[in-house]
């Protein structure tokens, strides 16, 4: 395989991954976390809005965590 090949591979196995629901907790765990993460150092944004990023941010970390633990088995 070459190195465009496993990239392929490896992201179709990623879109495969997105696809469940353990992927999608992840994808909006992280997607919340980067908009909190790009907003927290905007000096223009509201504390309203910051505050609505962060209670987005922990929500999504606490469903994602939630069901880590419950693969995991604990």
């Amino acid at each position: 395989m070459t190195e465009a090949d496993d990239w392929r591979a490896e992201r179709e196995r990623y879109e495969r991954f997105s696809q469940t629901e353990l992927g999608k907790l992840y994808r909006a765990y992280r997607r919340a976390t980067i908009d909190y993460w790009k907003n927290d150092a905007n000096d223009a944004i509201s504390n309203k809005r910051l505050n609505e990023l962060d209670r987005i941010a922990r929500e999504a970390t606490d469903a994602f965590v939630a069901e880590l633990m419950e693969i995991a088995g604990v």
